[in-house]
């Protein structure tokens, strides 16, 4: 673990049953930065987090089973009153204390109940309940995601990493919760540009169902105090390194998914159009309901691809399916079907599109869409 970071997770009763309360507490003052959702509906703990002062903190207060979110002035008030309650225990400043919730949208916090349970929290916080910690903020998630690493500058220094999310993905730059904690001293202004691009080139290029959340939360913790000689690229290989292994934990636990397959667009002029392409196939029901089915309907695929809103030219366009040429210049190369079905049979499903019409390329990983899928979510609120 990190020195002077101390976790926490227990049941509080926010959820009917199971661990839905994590802690972690900062024994000495941290920088954070943060990247929140672009949906326009945004959840109390992200328009609260944004009215205090973001450096230094001391303490984060996690939950699941509620997303306090379009809970009005009444969501973000109610953390005001929870951040009373839990300062005095950890003998810290109200304005110390982040938050971040998940759950149901519509419901506010039940506050009274949470702040009964802070005497078992902080009880409860210890260097080694990462584990409780990492199970609290999980929803329908099927177990939890940690990451460590190790890399070295002047010393030898650790990064950990642990995400929730299973449903709801479609990130424009953040993910369902993720939490990264490391004990390189560096200032926010130093890290904010290896942050963001680590972001976008992990939990950016992951998607599920197509869904944006109002919860999505990306949070860095870093030790305040002089920086590393040695500069900061051992650390920004080894942040990258810890979102990317977190964005796959949580697109392969997909909700249902059964498969997880990896889009490339190539070809293009331009990156824009490469991703506006690649994203459409990746949360398109039909190409998505055809991966669950181990179907090659590259008709599917083209599809998508052209109804995408930017040029294409569909006599230019090349399929590989799990490595097999199905399409030259838009026109069906003769394969055999049952033998490709059968390559289809697998966890990993490749998928490239060549427009050839540029140098460009832009890649994603998306799940098939299941029968537990909907199962999951048809009664997700009851």
């Amino acid at each position: 673990m990190i020195s002077g970071i101390e976790f926490a997770g227990i049941a509080s009763g926010v959820k009917p049953s199971g661990l839905d309360l994590g802690l972690v507490f900062f024994r000495e003052k941290v920088n954070v930065l943060s990247l929140y959702t672009r949906n326009r509906v945004k959840a109390a703990h992200i328009l609260y987090n944004k009215k205090i002062e973001a450096n230094p903190v001391r303490a984060l207060l996690v939950n699941s089973g509620c997303a306090n979110a379009c809970t009005g002035k009444e969501g973000v008030h109610d953390l005001g009153i929870i951040a009373e309650g839990l300062a005095p225990l950890l003998r810290i400043k109200t304005k110390e204390i982040l938050f971040a919730s998940t759950g149901v949208i519509g419901r506010r916090l039940p506050a009274s109940l949470i702040i009964r349970s802070f005497p078992l929290l902080v009880k409860n916080v210890k260097d080694s309940h990462l584990d409780a910690f990492s199970r609290a903020i999980m929803t329908t998630d099927t177990h939890p995601k940690v990451v460590k690493e190790t890399f070295r500058g002047k010393r030898e220094y650790t990064i950990i990493g642990t995400a929730k999310g299973s449903g709801m993905i479609n990130p424009l730059f953040a993910t369902m919760l993720a939490f990264v904690f490391t004990d390189y001293p560096a200032a926010p202004a130093e890290l904010k540009r290896p942050f963001v691009h680590s972001v976008k080139e992990s939990f950016e290029r992951i998607t599920v169902d197509g869904e944006c959340s109002t919860n999505d939360t990306v949070m860095l913790f870093t030790k305040r105090g002089p920086e590393d000689p040695q500069g900061t690229d051992p650390f920004k290989e080894a942040l990258l390194s810890v979102m990317q292994s977190l964005s796959m934990m949580v697109v392969k636990d997909g909700e249902g998914a059964t498969r997880v397959a990896h889009i490339v667009v190539k070809g293009s002029k331009k990156k824009e159009a490469a991703e506006k392409i690649a994203r459409r196939i990746a949360i398109s029901p039909l190409t998505k309901t055809a991966l669950f089915g181990c179907d090659p309907n590259w008709g599917r695929i083209i599809a998508a691809a052209g109804d995408a809103d930017v040029p294409v030219f569909p006599s230019k366009i090349d399929i590989v399916l799990q490595g097999e040429l199905i399409v030259k210049s838009g026109v069906e190369v003769p394969f055999d079907e049952q033998a490709l079905k059968k390559m289809m049979n697998k966890k990993d499903i490749s998928i490239v599109v060549d427009l050839n019409d540029g140098k460009v390329s832009f890649d994603i990983y998306t799940t098939d869409l299941t029968y537990d899928y909907i199962k999951i979510n048809a009664s997700y609120r009851t």
